[in-house]
């Protein structure tokens, strides 16, 4: 663990120490690869260097099955040199970091129909777990991007955990975790707000589900593979330079957002305060 985010801040050191001197001068070229067998080149100022770099350690410091990792690309590319429509500026959201949820989502949503088991604190590894017995942390990971053309269709992983060592009501929920994709596309979607340009809503396709216990779906039912998940981001900006934390809903909570294949999308806005972490939306 401390080996792992230690070689992440390395690598975050050498990029920041490097890139944020010269991202003055315009547009910093970095490659953002993942464990889920992505690397994309993007385009980015030093604000949104910033932010990817703290989505990517809260990816770490509060684990769901998704890890990434930034590498600067040599020289910078300074403004006007070249267009922004051009691959590195497409749209995308990458993030990571930990949320609460009402006890009532977890039972109610079948999270303890199942057979239940007693975790412990580190059985998903990261932070230690602070909580009351009447909200439950969720982790989650998210890394969207729109495809180099104009198909609207999008790659990606949108992951979330429940670590163990949680209890709703003295009855223990044990870990438990879902694996999602934005493909094929459609169904999966990836569209910024209509009415806030700050929120993006998505749609992505269960792949994988484990854990001691089911996954709840939001709508009084479990998770299962094929399932689509609706969840909606808001990125606030930056943490420690923020008003108001990013936002964010989906299972185990209800969301009943709509995402459309033009790229644009409505929706409530998300409730639910990124309490730990970082969201980095760029469209």
């Amino acid at each position: 663990m401390k080996r792992g985010v230690l070689a992440v801040a390395v690598t975050l050191g050498l990029v920041l120490g490097v890139a944020w001197p010269t991202s003055a001068l315009g547009l910093t070229q970095v490659t953002l690869s993942c464990d889920d067998g992505t690397s994309t080149v993007l385009l980015v100022d030093s604000d949104t260097l910033l932010g990817l770099t703290q989505g990517v350690q809260a990816m770490i410091d509060y684990p769901a099955g998704l890890t990434c990792a930034i590498a600067q690309v040599p020289g910078v590319v300074r403004i006007g040199g070249i267009a922004l429509a051009s691959p590195g500026q497409n749209p995308f959201i990458v993030g990571g970091g930990r949320w609460q949820v009402p006890c009532a989502a977890i039972i109610g949503g079948g999270g303890t129909s199942g057979t239940t088991g007693t975790g412990s604190s580190g059985a998903s590894g990261g932070a230690p777990i602070q909580q009351s017995d009447q909200m439950i942390w969720v982790n989650v990971a998210v890394n969207f991007h729109e495809r180099d053309d104009a198909s609207f269709s999008y790659y990606g992983t949108l992951n979330e955990t429940i670590p163990g060592g949680q209890s709703c009501g003295g009855v223990p929920v044990g870990e438990t975790h879902f694996t999602s994709k934005p493909e094929p596309s459609p169904p999966g979607c990836f569209g910024i707000d209509i009415d806030a340009a700050n929120t993006a809503h998505v749609i992505s396709n269960v792949t994988q589900v484990s854990g001691q216990t089911d996954f709840p779906n939001g709508a009084g039912g479990v998770l299962m593979v094929t399932d689509l998940i609706h969840f909606s981001f808001t990125d606030n900006g930056n943490p420690g330079h923020q008003m108001i934390k990013d936002k964010l809903q989906g299972p185990p909570a209800p969301n009943e957002s709509l995402c459309f294949p033009d790229g644009t999308a409505s929706g409530n806005p998300p409730e639910f305060e990124l309490l730990n972490g970082n969201i980095t939306l760029h469209h």
